[in-house]
């Protein structure tokens, strides 16, 4: 009987679990902390930063991101405009999206929920790990919604 060496252990293509998250957020200062603070919450965040919405398109055209986390106060454009462009059909959302901002107004948030956003944290009130809970929770309800495999990202 001829000798059959045992099979190599299935392994996991190296970012098999990779979350990327585009963190949008114009302040240099707040754009460091909630980057570091989400790859400090899980070794499976990549975290690609952009400080302005153009930047952002431009990482989004050449990237695949499973969240966008976007802040609506954006000193060079509009974060709100951002994400209706992001999502341009609300009722079938296409990119997670988590709003993550310093402005506590029951209007924008009822306006980013109803335009696509799939949670609205004010920053004062949130941490990583409530970030964390809020982009698998994001990335999963979209991919439920489009029938894909939900994605781990934690």
């Amino acid at each position: 009987m001829p000798h059959v060496p045992p099979l190599a252990p299935e392994s996991s293509p190296p970012n098999a679990f990779t979350c990327t998250v585009l963190l949008i957020e114009d302040d240099p200062k707040e754009l460091a902390f909630w980057s570091n603070a989400l790859k400090q919450c899980s070794s499976h965040y990549s975290v690609l930063e952009a400080t302005t919405g153009q930047e952002g398109l431009e990482l989004l055209r050449h990237h695949e991101v499973d969240c966008t986390v976007l802040d609506l106060d954006l000193s060079s454009s509009s974060g709100f405009q951002f994400l209706l462009d992001l999502v341009p059909n609300r009722y079938r959302a296409e990119n997670a999206v988590i709003i993550l901002t310093r402005l506590q107004n029951p209007t924008l948030e009822k306006m980013s929920l109803e335009n696509g956003a799939q949670a609205y944290l004010i920053k004062q009130c949130s941490s990583a790990d409530t970030l964390d809970k809020a982009i698998q929770k994001a990335v999963n309800a979209v991919a439920s919604a489009l029938g894909k495999k939900p994605k781990r990202c934690a």
